[in-house]
């Protein structure tokens, strides 16, 4: 059986500090291409210095024009931060420009996840059925909680939990029905696709690579070795995000 893979854990375009190599929206597509990756949730990444949030979205739009197959994910911020516009304006764009998601990233576009600070951004997020893409180098375990328990209808994406994550990462997705959580690095967790797989069914599990700060091949061999069936193994690689872009309200 031929697993489709999407990958949710993805990007380009980000600049590391000291580092002059900067990967490309074709770098993205060649290795999707490599490893037969049929779309990509892709964002700004690394995100060390992506401070102009709408230069960066602006380049993921781009790159889907050119390259259909990498579905933006651009970040979102609270409209009275910074001169951004209106949050309905916001993500009323992202969906015009095919986005799949989106990405928050509080620390890095120097906001916070406080109820006063963000509560109109995330209601409007919830009320589009948007997913939101929670990498933990900027939104923690606890943070995802909180969320999910203002907005019990919006779906919640956890990416780049690592192994030492399990004990919470299983509470947190019996907990919350919309939080789902994706297999990418840092989660090399033994044997741990098998248990999230019997605790909260295969339908909350994404398949992401972490590329370009991974390697993406590692992230295909631990999705298609672990001992689930390959049904579960279809869902995972793609049919659950899939189904996620499709119940966005357009």
């Amino acid at each position: 059986m031929s697993i489709e893979l999407f990958d949710v854990q993805c990007g380009f375009g980000g600049i590391t500090p000291g580092d002059p190599v900067v990967v490309g929206a074709d770098d993205l597509a060649e290795e999707m291409a490599r490893l037969h990756i049929s779309a990509a949730l892709a964002h700004t990444a690394p995100e060390d210095q992506a401070a102009d949030v709408l230069t960066s979205n602006a380049a993921l739009y781009a790159a889907h024009e050119k390259h259909p197959a990498l579905i933006p994910c651009p970040a979102v911020v609270p409209s009275r931060n910074g001169g951004m516009p209106p949050v309905q304006d916001q993500i009323s764009t992202h969906i015009k420009q095919g986005s799949g998601a989106v990405c928050v990233r509080p620390s890095e576009d120097y906001w916070s996840l406080a109820p006063w600070a963000c509560g109109r951004l995330f209601l409007a997020l919830q009320e589009r059925r948007m997913p939101v893409v929670c990498l933990q180098k900027f939104v923690s375990l606890e943070q995802v909680g909180q969320l999910a328990e203002r907005f019990p209808s919006l779906p919640i994406i956890v990416a780049g939990a690592g192994y030492r994550e399990q004990r919470i990462l299983l509470p947190l997705l019996e907990a919350f029905p919309r939080v789902y959580l994706c297999l990418g690095s840092n989660y090399t967790v033994h044997r741990g696709i098998e248990e999230l797989v019997s605790a909260v069914s295969a339908r909350r599990l994404l398949f992401g690579t972490g590329f370009p700060q991974a390697e993406a091949m590692s992230a295909v061999t631990q999705l298609m070795y672990a001992d689930i069936s390959d049904d579960d193994k279809h869902l995972i690689g793609a049919a659950n995000m899939e189904r996620l872009i499709s119940e966005i309200e357009r």
